[in-house]
C-alpha cells in the first residue's frame, strides 16, 4: 500500500500560480484524453473493428493509426488498471476484466463521447485529423446505441445490466441478465444519449433515435407515481439525467418533469438533508449541482436558496489548517470515494462560476484539488500534454508562438504518464485519510467504469454548462 503524506506546512506555501480556471482546464484535458484512451485503445470491453466502423471512409483521417484502434461497443464494469503491452499498445489485461455490462456505465460513456463531438467540430478547417476524431466518435456512438438496443433490454424493452458469457465475434455475443431489476435513472441517461445523437444525424436513423428517446420520456410520464417511490440517491441521479435531456431537447415537458422531481426531493429531504452531508456526500453534492442547473434554467429562487444553504454546509467541511475537507466522523480514518472528492470540487467550482468567487473560494478549490485529488494518489496516471506542434497547445488554435499555452494548463507534473508506470489514466474507487498521521493511503487498484465515466461526464458537461453559451449543445 502506498501512503501519501499530506503534512500541512502553512498557507504561505500554497501554489499561488494555480487558479480555479487552470484547474478546470486540467480536469477537462484529463477527462477528454482519458476517455479517448479508454474508448479507442484500452480493449476494456467488447470492441468493433475499424472496418466495421467504416473509419476509412472519413476524409482526412490518418489511415496509419487505424491498426492501433480498438473502439468499444460497450465497456465492461470493472478490471485491473495495470496495463500490458499488446501489439505495441498498452491495454487492459483481459483476464482481469469483470465482463459485466452496466447500463449506467455505458450510457455515461456514450454521453461523454457525444458531449465531446462538439469540441472536435471546432477543428473544422483548422486541423483535419482532430476534426476527424469527432466523426469517428459520431460513427461509434451510432454503433454503440444500436448495440445497446439489440442486446441490453429485457422482454419489456427496458435496459438492464447483463453479463457477457461467451462468443468471440460480433454475431456470437451472448448475454444473460445480471439483475432483472431496472433503474429509472439508467433509462433516463440512455434517453438523453439517443436524443443527443439524433441532433447530429438528420437521416431516418436519427429520427428513429429521437422517437425512441421520446418513447422513453412518455414512459416516465405514464409511470410518474412510481418515480417518487425511489431512493434519494436514485431520484437525484434521475434528476441529473432529466436535466441533461432538457438541455438537449428544450422540451417544456422535460423541464416540468425535472422540476417535479427536484421539488419532491427538496420537500422529502428538507428536514434532514443539511444535517447528513457527512453520510451521503456524493448524493448531496449531485443534488446541489442539480439545484444550480435547475436555477439557471428556471430562475426559481428556492433552488438558489437551496444551493446557497448546501454550499455553506460544504464550506463548513473545509479545514484551512489541513487544506482538506474533512467529514465529521468520529473515526481515526475517513474513507473518500473518487466521485465524492470530484463532486465536492466541481460543486464549489460551479457555484463560483455562476455566482462569483467568495473571499476564500479560490484558495479552497486549489487546496482540495492539489492535496485531496492530486497528491492523494486517487488518480493513477495522467495523459501527456500536447506537443508544441499540436494545435491544441495554442490559444484559439492559432499556432502562433505568442499564443502558446503553458504546460500547467494541461496537467500537474507530479502525476506520471500512463506509459511510464503502465497504469491507466483513471480514478481508483477510494482512498483513506488517517487523521492522526495526516496521510492518505490507496485502496485496491481497481477500475470502475461507472464511477470513472460519471466523473468524466460531470467534468465535460459542467465545463460547458457554467459557460455563458451552455445551452447551445447542438454544435
Amino acid at each position: 500500500m502506498v501512503v501519501y503524506s499530506l503534512k500541512y506546512i502553512g498557507p504561505f506555501l500554497r501554489m499561488n500560480t494555480l487558479k480555479s480556471n487552470t484547474i478546470e482546464k486540467q480536469l477537462f484535458f484529463l477527462a477528454k484524453e482519458s476517455l479517448k484512451y479508454l474508448v479507442l485503445n484500452s480493449k476494456c470491453g467488447i470492441t468493433i473493428s475499424s472496418k466495421d466502423l467504416k473509419i476509412k471512409n472519413i476524409p482526412n483521417f490518418d489511415i496509419s493509426t487505424i491498426s492501433s484502434f480498438s473502439p468499444l461497443l460497450c465497456i465492461y464494469k470493472k478490471g485491473s488498471p495495470k496495463l500490458i503491452n499488446i501489439g505495441g499498445g498498452l491495454c487492459f489485461d483481459e483476464d482481469s476484466l469483470k465482463k459485466e455490462i452496466s447500463i449506467e456505465g455505458n450510457a455515461l460513456m456514450t454521453l461523454c463521447i457525444l458531449e465531446l463531438i462538439g469540441y472536435y467540430k471546432k477543428f473544422d478547417g483548422i486541423d483535419n485529423k482532430k476534426h476527424s476524431v469527432g466523426n469517428v466518435y459520431l460513427l461509434l456512438t451510432k454503433k454503440q446505441l444500436e448495440f445497446y438496443a439489440a442486446n441490453f433490454r429485457n422482454i419489456e424493452g427496458l435496459f438492464v445490466d447483463k453479463k457477457h458469457i461467451d462468443g468471440d465475434s460480433l454475431d456470437e455475443y451472448k448475454f444473460e441478465e445480471k439483475n432483472k431489476k431496472f433503474k429509472f435513472s439508467d433509462q433516463a441517461l440512455l434517453m438523453a444519449a439517443y436524443y443527443k445523437y439524433s441532433l447530429y444525424d438528420d437521416s431516418a436513423l436519427g429520427n428513429e433515435y429521437k422517437a425512441f428517446a421520446l418513447d422513453i420520456f412518455n414512459m416516465f410520464n405514464e409511470l410518474k407515481d412510481e418515480l417518487y417511490l425511489n431512493s434519494y440517491e436514485e431520484l437525484t441521479k434521475l434528476s441529473f439525467a432529466l436535466n441533461l435531456f432538457y438541455s438537449y431537447s428544450n422540451m417544456p415537458e422535460a423541464k416540468l418533469l425535472s422540476l417535479d422531481i427536484m421539488e419532491f426531493i427538496l420537500d422529502k429531504q428538507k428536514d434532514t438533508l443539511h444535517n447528513k452531508v457527512e453520510n451521503e456526500l456524493e448524493t448531496d453534492c449531485l443534488f446541489f449541482i442539480n439545484s444550480l442547473i435547475i436555477y439557471k434554467n428556471t430562475e426559481i429562487l428556492k433552488f438558489k436558496d437551496t444551493s446557497d444553504k448546501i454550499h455553506n454546509k460544504l464550506l463548513e467541511l473545509y479545514i484551512p489548517e489541513k487544506g482538506l475537507f474533512i467529514k465529521p466522523e468520529d473515526k481515526k480514518e475517513s474513507l473518500y470515494t473518487s466521485l465524492e472528492i470530484v463532486l465536492y470540487l466541481l460543486s464549489i467550482l460551479s457555484y463560483m462560476k455562476l455566482f462569483g468567487e467568495s473571499k476564500d473560494s479560490n484558495m479552497i478549490t486549489v487546496d482540495i484539488y492539489k492535496r485531496q485529488l492530486i497528491d492523494s494518489g486517487i488518480i493513477l496516471s495522467w495523459p501527456v500534454s500536447p506537443d508544441l506542434d499540436d494545435i491544441e497547445r495554442y490559444r484559439n488554435f492559432t499556432s502562433k508562438s505568442e499564443d502558446i499555452i503553458d504546460e500547467q494548463e494541461f496537467r500537474m507534473p507530479n502525476i506520471p504518464a500512463p506509459d511510464s508506470v503502465d497504469l491507466a489514466p483513471i480514478f481508483i474507487k477510494n482512498i483513506s485519510y488517517n487523521k492522526k498521521k495526516e496521510t492518505f493511503s490507496q485502496s485496491k487498484l481497481t477500475f470502475d467504469s461507472s464511477k470513472n465515466m460519471f466523473i468524466y461526464l460531470l467534468i465535460i458537461y459542467l465545463s460547458k454548462f457554467t459557460a455563458e453559451d451552455n445551452l447551445d449543445n447542438k454544435n
